[in-house]
């Protein structure tokens, strides 16, 4: 016999309700944004190695020009001087502009940085192709530290964001790895071009280089950074009494943008400016002893610094994840000790072999040091602010770029040419002792499991599907 009518009214009722909230849950599920799929170990290699091949093209473009500005400010009649002054201003808007840049790399995404850093570069070596005088030209350099400034944060924070974090010094290694070969190719493709077709030649084949590294990027190059994950400040405004809690507020935000560690931050910092201070401010110096105290021709002096380069090169990626295995400290006190080599060698020995083989030891040093100091400024910086710290870091070594030449300036009728060189020492000397203090955080892979937090978290969870099944 078949249910009563009232009894199947209700539980048609039951039904058509039971559907529509079915229907709104379809309906709001299909809206919600789904986390962005992780990207394949294979396919984040492959970035990798396009951020690679972009810096070579790039460093390549921008270290084959450099050599010739001095040529260029000799035919506007300006001199060693102007020569000066334009370094100091790229190297000084550079220092202003990289923290902005990093902020803007967290807020944006990686990729708009990158390209735009690269365009600007396009522009910077077209504007050195028509300044028509030395003024326009610092005045386009000026610009062009300010508005280039974003690559390195916005590069390293892009590998930093795909690597997995117990080959996270290994993968800025590659990075690195590709810069320094612009350093060994780049001066030689534009001494090469200058001396057969002049400036005008070389820098119409450095804006082609730059045009071509920026379609590789635009092609190339993916956002590691959802825009779900980025960080975007939200300001109030209401009494006095809500302002000062909002500058509480505002100043409890800015601490935890800051690396864990500030300590351990500051010192860091300070071992990339000795290192950059210290190369500013003995270059001057190696230029006049080697052409006019050694003897020492072009091709020689090329030859010795072309082995640093080489000697980075290869030891960036035979040895770039040292520190992931060794640990971060061990490695950038040796790659310290191994960079002052060139000094030693500069300051107590006159032969051109020995020196040309204390720039290959500090060469290797330098590949070393480099991506575990960076990388562990990484392992204590919050993730959803990297490359704003990449941009101090950057920043800072951009201040040490400044203060060298200009030190040297001041000391060099007071000081010899080996007291020169030893002050340099000195500097990364004192790097050394400050690295011995540092306590860097203890790598991925040697991270034991907190055992109470983990049994905890499994009671908890048994007891959650404890009470579901029943």
């Amino acid at each position: 016999m078949g249910q009563p009518v009232r009894w199947r009214c209700r539980l048609g009722k039951r039904e058509i309700r039971k559907n529509h909230m079915n229907d709104q849950i379809s309906h709001l599920a299909s809206q919600t944004p789904s986390p962005a799929p992780k990207r394949s170990r294979l396919d984040s290699q492959k970035v990798i190695v396009v951020l690679s091949v972009i810096m070579a093209m790039q460093m390549t473009s921008f270290v084959m020009i450099a050599p010739l500005f001095a040529r260029r400010f000799d035919e506007f009649g300006a001199g060693v001087k102007a020569l000066g002054i334009s370094a100091m201003a790229f190297a000084l808007t550079t220092a202003i502009s990289a923290p902005f840049m990093g902020a803007l790399a967290d807020r944006f995404g990686r990729r708009p940085l990158i390209l735009g850093s690269l365009a600007a570069y396009c522009a910077a070596f077209a504007g050195y192709l028509l300044a028509p005088s030395a003024v326009v030209l610092i005045l386009v350099r000026g610009l062009a530290g300010a508005f280039t400034a974003g690559l390195m944060p916005a590069v390293t924070g892009l590998a930093t964001d795909l690597a997995p974090e117990e080959r996270r010094a290994q993968w800025i290694a590659f990075v690195i790895g590709g810069a320094s070969f612009g350093w060994v190719a780049g001066p030689i493709a534009g001494g090469m071009i200058f001396d057969r077709w002049g400036y005008s030649t070389a820098l119409i084949v450095s804006i082609g280089l730059a045009a071509l590294t920026f379609l590789v990027a635009l092609l190339g190059v993916p956002e590691s950074r959802p825009a779900a994950d980025r960080s975007f400040p939200v300001r109030t405004s209401g009494t006095s009494h809500g302002q000062r809690k909002n500058l509480k507020d505002s100043l409890s935000n800015l601490r935890s943008t800051l690396p864990t560690s500030l300590s351990a931050f500051l010192v860091l910092l300070f071992i990339y400016f000795a290192v950059l201070f210290a190369w500013t401010f003995m270059e001057p110096e190696l230029m006049f002893y080697a052409y006019n105290d050694l003897g020492w021709s072009s091709s020689m002096l090329g030859l010795a610094m072309s082995a640093f380069g080489v000697s980075m090169m290869v030891g960036v990626f035979a040895f770039g994840r040292s520190s992931d295995r060794l640990g971060r400290k061990p490695v950038i006190l040796f790659g310290l000790a191994l960079f002052s080599a060139q000094f030693i060698g500069l300051a107590f020995f006159k032969s051109f072999f020995v020196i040309t083989a204390s720039f290959l030891i500090a060469g290797m040093g330098n590949a070393l040091f480099d991506p575990a100091l960076t990388a562990s400024i990484l392992d204590i910086s919050p993730e959803e602010h990297r490359a704003r710290i990449l941009g101090i870091k950057y920043a800072t070594g951009s201040i040490g770029n400044v203060l060298g030449p200009a030190l040297v300036v001041l000391l060099t009728s007071a000081v010899s040419t080996a007291g020169i060189f030893l002050i340099a020492l000195g500097m990364v000397l004192l790097a050394i002792i400050a690295a011995s203090t540092i306590r860097t955080a203890p790598l991925p892979s040697r991270v034991q499991p907190d055992l109470k937090a983990v049994r905890k978290k499994t009671t908890s969870a048994q007891a959650t599907d404890g009470g579901e099944l029943s």
